[in-house]
């Protein structure tokens, strides 16, 4: 995907738990860290429509250091007279109350970083590498990834803070700028007005368990959250309330960073709820203010192609695929380790994300082809060491599974060579790859040697199954 000119927010779930679908995970706590460039196309249409009001308070407010808060006058509430201001114009902007007022916890980075170590800890060696393996299936990591020491690292650097709706409770960072402060502030502020206002409480009661078995909806809500959440903190951004702020922060030279250098399916993946789910709740915004945006969650979108696509809401309601008889061959003797809903989202990666930039097809390829899905399932499964991924996806038209197969073959092509003698390739540790079309139906399948895969082709060819 595109890297959007907005203020980038990188989300991960706390326990990196196993969401079901393969693209993000579900979050508990959201990290973050911050970047700061133009405002993008859609930004730009909002602020050019949003009427900024102007706060004579915080012009001759005094700025103050996160290591000198106590200098800075505080209400009962053990606010500051800064972060007051940002919370009610938070509140204001959001136009949602709190019942009552959460004060932020300020921590190091070194304490965050601890967070994050323990948070892991509960993770298994064994989830992890199942996880693992399905990236390393897909293409999207080498083997031998060390994923727990990534994730450490990766949402250890520049955390700018996280709102815990378990605990209810908002950390931010110690030694960072008062405006990245202001901005952290604004953002985890929505999420606490978020998981603390009734109307959303069924939609945002979801947990590990849940998204095991509903990765995709716990990708949607993803979106919805973060979407809200940036959206609302651009507007502040955008106000005249931080002026202050901006003219003392001075963003410093950029570097490599953990960020920049991870395969590009993590950098896409983690900006997914961010970037499309800014634009989709923007789109709503737009049409309808905040209302509009709050409708979303009791409302929910029925998928991730209506999260990529705003005008399809409501209206293209994706078809649910089964996988029989093709899943009762595979259980005979696989195990199965994941399934769920391989959407619009998923199809793009697997073409875009390659760990190796050979691999990768263009944008415009990888958006064509992903476009124009109707629905799709996948599994993924083991047995003995050896794993298999099974794909099945209806598209809108035969039209549009052409174009999904002839770029899922241009993808095959160039990540396992030729074609062989069964008009298939041949993956890694002697699995074979199909892509077969039957009308508007696409599967695409990595087998093992180790399943009888002769029938099963057989069985998708002459259509007897589907």
């Amino acid at each position: 995907m595109s890297e959007k000119d907005k203020t980038i927010l990188i989300v991960i779930l706390a326990a990196v738990a196993l969401c079901g679908c393969f693209v993000i995970s579900c979050c508990a706590a959201s990290f973050y860290m911050i970047s700061h460039s133009d405002k993008n196309t859609i930004q730009s249409l909002i602020f050019d429509n949003e009427s900024v009001s102007s706060n004579e308070n915080i012009q001759d407010s005094k700025q103050v250091n996160n290591d000198d808060r106590s200098a800075s006058a505080a209400d009962s509430s053990g606010l500051s007279v800064e972060e007051k201001l940002i919370i009610d114009e938070t509140e204001k902007k959001r136009n949602l109350k709190a019942s009552e007022i959460l004060v932020p916890i300020y921590q190091t980075e070194d304490d965050l970083r601890e967070y994050m170590i323990n948070e892991l800890d509960d993770v298994s060696d064994e989830e992890l590498d199942e996880e693992l393996r399905l990236y390393n299936i897909l293409g999207f990591a080498p083997k031998g990834f060390d994923l727990r020491k990534f994730y450490v690292d990766l949402y250890s650097e520049q955390i700018a803070g996280f709102y815990d709706p378990e605990e209810n409770q908002m950390y931010l960072v110690k030694d960072i700028s008062p405006y990245e402060n202001a901005l952290t502030l604004a953002h985890e502020y929505t999420h606490y007005l978020q998981y603390n206002n009734p109307d959303f409480d069924e939609t945002l009661h979801y947990d590990e368990n849940f998204c095991e078995d509903h990765g995709e909806t716990c990708m949607i809500i993803d979106a919805l959250v973060e979407g809200d959440a940036t959206l609302t903190e651009s507007l502040i951004d955008a106000d005249t309330i931080l002026k202050n702020y901006q003219k003392e922060y001075s963003p410093s030279e950029p570097s490599e960073s953990i960020f920049d250098s991870a395969p590009k399916f993590f950098q896409d993946s983690l900006l997914f709820p961010y970037v499309y789910g800014f634009d989709f709740t923007a789109y709503h915004y737009m049409k309808g203010g905040f209302d509009a945006v709050n409708d979303l969650f009791i409302n929910l979108p029925q998928s991730i192609e209506q999260i990529m696509h705003p005008e399809k809401y409501l209206k293209d309601a994706p078809i649910n695929v089964t996988l029989e008889p093709f899943k009762s061959m595979i259980t005979n003797k696989f195990d199965i380790i994941r399934e769920d809903v391989l959407n619009e989202a998923d199809v793009k990666m697997i073409l875009f994300d390659g760990y190796k930039e050979d691999w990768q097809l263009s944008e415009q390829q990888s958006n064509i082809a992903s476009e124009g899905w109707g629905g799709g399932s996948f599994i993924f499964a083991e047995n003995e060491g050896k794993n298999l991924f099974f794909a099945k996806i209806v598209w809108d038209s035969e039209k549009d599974a052409e174009e999904a197969e002839t770029a899922l073959g241009l993808y095959c092509d160039r990540r396992f060579g030729a074609l062989d003698q069964k008009n298939s390739w041949k993956g890694d540790d002697s699995s074979s790859v199909h892509l077969v079309r039957q009308g508007d139906i696409l599967y695409w399948m990595i087998l093992p040697d180790t399943f009888e895969s002769d029938h099963f082709i057989d069985l998708l060819k002459n259509g007897s199954a589907l």
